[in-house]
């Protein structure tokens, strides 16, 4: 079924197979020792007999990973975000280092030292492999750890489908996923979100912030708001928001690829040839469509901006175009998540009194101060925020802070030391007969003849029962 032929200072071992269409071919490989080729052949001549041998293929990583994309992506029914994201990750992190490596020569030291390569890349540009403008400082840092996982991640379920396809027997990735140097994200405690709440001045930021703060909301969330979500009369009074819907911006070639189902609508475009559009969409997981409660400053807060934007509209309805969402600009057109952003850093870049913390951080903040609100009840949090398990917000957002950790020192010092050690006096067992009284016989006379006529009978009927 096999042989083996010598080639100057080579071997070859020469088989006959059958393709996927059952077309008899003819394959060969080199080896550099008559060693080598034996245990080749012998193989070989085994997964022909067995129906393992794998037909030889010359796809690269970059054709597998261009045919598995769209499969995966419609399968499940990939957001515009993550198509990106993928997409962006396997352009820049992946093809320049392995893409041209055929599928079938991939073994897992291969892997492992692409995954210690792109260890010692600077990220450059690039987040989670999108392009991003960083500054000079950022792109000198080495790729993080969170995204060299995120690689081994993608590659292990494109390598599945590998298998499937008969490309490979295994994946030939390591067995132990690279490890996730976890950086404590930087937050604020109470007092100091309410201290910054009190110093915005832009009314539309002022009310994202304080809708982060206290609903620990998501940007996309915020903005995707619509005014019928908002039910000022619930709750008996205090009023409740709806999150079923986020604002996001996203690359129209990966809306043409996408679930079209996902996307609720899809705003007009503000410049001519823009290549992406702002979009409303279904939420991050099914756990995100929830029901949030008000607390009073925000109800005055939301009713006054309300009242502004009627105003906004009565003071020129012909240039004002109305788009439906909660956050709206003076000409009545949608605030973009691009444009909060760039508020929120103009505000910070004014107030260096504050940590300096990104937009997302007020969500963990406000985690966090929930967290230690409800003395560690994820479960409630969890419905506040919208994760898909408490788990992952345990995972997440349950930063250690100094002020509960100096309370439980406290209260450890208070009791601890403070423990009675005396012996305590045993209790009775429940059922437990007690320890008979020893009395000597005079003391039994005396109390027999101490005794009534009726319990002197009833002593003699003991005795004699």
């Amino acid at each position: 079924m096999a042989s083996i032929l010598k080639r100057g200072d080579s071997y070859s071992v020469r088989y006959k197979y059958k393709d996927h269409s059952g077309k008899p071919c003819e394959g060969w490989e080199s080896f550099k020792t008559r060693k080598e080729a034996q245990e080749r052949k012998i193989t070989v001549e085994k997964e022909l007999l067995d129906g393992t041998f794998l037909v030889p293929d010359t796809m690269t990583v970059e054709e597998m990973l261009y045919k598995w994309i769209p499969i995966q992506s419609t399968k499940h029914k990939w957001s515009p975000k993550t198509y990106t994201q993928s997409v962006a990750m396997v352009q820049n992190l992946i093809v320049p280092y392995i893409g041209k490596r055929k599928v079938q020569e991939l073994r897992t030291y291969d892997i492992e030292k692409f995954y210690a390569t792109l260890a010692k890349t600077p990220c450059g540009q690039y987040v989670h492999g999108v392009k991003q403008l960083l500054t000079e400082k950022q792109k000198k840092r080495l790729l993080s750890s969170t995204s060299i996982h995120e690689v081994h991640t993608l590659l292990k379920t494109a390598f599945s489908y590998a298998v499937e396809w008969d490309l490979i027997h295994k994946i030939p990735l390591p067995r132990d996923a690279p490890k996730i140097n976890i950086e404590e994200r930087a937050i604020w405690d109470e007092k100091t979100m309410l201290a910054a709440l009190q110093t915005i001045e832009n009314p539309a930021l002022h009310l994202a912030v304080h809708m982060s703060m206290i609903l620990s909301l998501r940007e996309g969330e915020i903005l995707g708001l619509q005014p019928s979500d908002l039910d000022f009369d619930a709750a008996d009074g205090r009023g409740t928001i709806s999150v079923s819907k986020t604002m996001q911006r996203a690359n129209k070639d990966a809306l043409e690829k996408l679930d079209p189902k996902q996307v609720y609508h899809t705003f007009p475009d503000r410049r001519e040839g823009s290549k992406s559009s702002l979009i409303l969409k279904k939420p991050k997981t099914k756990k995100s469509n929830r029901v949030l409660y008000m607390t009073k400053p925000l109800k005055e807060e939301l009713l006054a901006w309300l009242e502004k934007l009627k105003q906004d509209e009565q003071s020129t309805p012909e240039k004002y175009s109305n788009c439906g969402q909660l956050f709206r600009l003076p000409d009545g057109l949608p605030i973009a998540p691009e444009l909060l952003t760039k508020w929120y850093r103009q505000w910070r870049s004014a107030h260096p009194e504050f940590e300096q913390i990104v937009f997302h951080g007020l969500r963990h903040s406000s985690a966090t101060y929930q967290l230690l609100q409800s003395d560690g009840d994820f479960k409630s949090v969890q419905g506040n925020t919208g994760h898909a398990t408490a788990s992952v917000l345990m995972d997440t957002y349950a930063h250690t802070q100094d002020k509960p950790r100096l309370e439980l020192t406290e209260k450890i010092e208070a009791n601890f030391y403070s423990q009675d050690l005396t012996p305590a006096a045993p209790e009775p067992r429940q059922n437990e007969k007690p320890a008979a009284t020893k009395i000597s016989g005079k003391e039994i006379l005396e109390a027999i003849r101490l005794m009534d006529a009726d319990e002197r009978r009833e002593l003699t009927r003991a005795l004699f029962a």
